[in-house]
């Protein structure tokens, strides 16, 4: 994985959000913090309005929340792990533990969205699935998300 877009400072651990606006509100404000977005109401608007568009809920608690948005400076992944279940209208209809959360600039979108495609395969595999739901030491959950050739 390319260092520049995911590493183990992007992993978050939430203790507060219990809904999913909170949800998106934590991950606005950690990309904000991070420096991927210029504004963060701006980029929690355009999360929204993307799950708005489709769900970003894939199954197993797992959700790959994203937004192509002019607040977005720069590609980036970010790993939220949240400690309360978020309701989610998942495609398995599951609750949300877990976030990969993406930063998509209006320019290079494109190349966004293969990360984007794939994550998606790799949540396929059955043991990146359980790592990334039950690790809990930051620098392992980044050893697993590296699995993600990107």
């Amino acid at each position: 994985m390319n260092a520049e877009v995911f590493n183990q400072q992007h992993i978050l651990f939430d203790e507060t959000a219990t809904t999913q606006d909170e949800a998106f509100r934590v991950i606005a404000e950690f990309a904000h913090e991070m420096g991927f977005v210029t504004n963060a109401q701006a980029y929690f608007e355009g999360l929204k309005e993307r799950e708005a568009e489709a769900t970003t809920g894939f199954k197993d608690q797992l959700a790959i929340p994203h937004s192509k948005n002019p607040a977005v400076l720069k590609p980036g992944m970010f790993l939220v792990k949240f400690a309360h279940k978020i309701p989610w209208q998942a495609l398995d209809g599951q609750p949300v533990k877990v976030a990969f959360a993406l930063t998509i600039p209006e320019e290079g979108a494109t190349e966004h969205l293969k990360l984007l495609s794939l994550i998606a395969r790799k949540l396929i595999d059955q043991t990146f699935r359980e790592g990334i739901l039950t690790e809990t030491e930051p620098k392992k959950l980044a050893t697993i998300v590296n699995q993600i050739d990107f």
